[in-house]
């Protein structure tokens, strides 16, 4: 299957593949983008420079300078990358998000600091993974009663052993 991309920036790299048969291809930032809120007025502003310090719970929309037209029947998931999440706190604030077929304006990751520390991020780092995956088409079954199952009426959590 081929997917149509569109670079929308001079220094846009492909998403691609770290080894064969990985499920997620890694996305480069191309950069930045603050959200900014004015009375009821919400936008994103582009932020210069090639590098933008992420503090501590603060969050920022980095730039992936592609656009695609995805086949319908799939879409895509934006997702963390494990080591930015486990060695500096970052992580995507909507994973995975969701990009559906008809989108055809430039992706975003929404990374946050999740960290005690400031994290610098730089244009051309690898930021995020994405995933193709098939849709599947479903509509609900309103009933009366649900079939029983081993695990019940168990909670959040209510499958650890203690």
């Amino acid at each position: 299957m081929k997917i149509p991309i569109k670079k929308l920036h001079k220094d846009t790299k492909i998403p691609k593949m770290a080894n064969a048969g990985d499920a997620g291809r890694d996305a480069y930032i191309v950069g930045f983008r603050i959200p900014t809120v004015e009375g009821e007025k919400k936008t994103l502003i582009d932020v210069q420079g090639d590098t933008y310090v992420l503090k501590p719970l603060a969050r920022v929309g980095c730039r992936l300078g592609f656009a695609t037209a995805i086949p319908d029947g799939y879409f895509f998931q934006v997702v963390p990358r494990s080591g930015l999440a486990l060695w500096d706190g970052l992580s995507l604030l909507n994973t995975p998000g969701t990009i559906d077929a008809g989108y055809r304006n430039e992706w975003m990751a929404i990374i946050a600091n999740l960290s005690n520390k400031d994290v610098t991020l730089k244009k051309g780092d690898r930021i995020c993974q994405i995933i193709l995956a098939k849709l599947q088409k479903y509509d609900f079954e309103e009933v009366v009663e649900l079939p029983t199952s081993e695990r019940g009426q168990g909670g959040f959590g209510s499958t650890g052993k203690i």
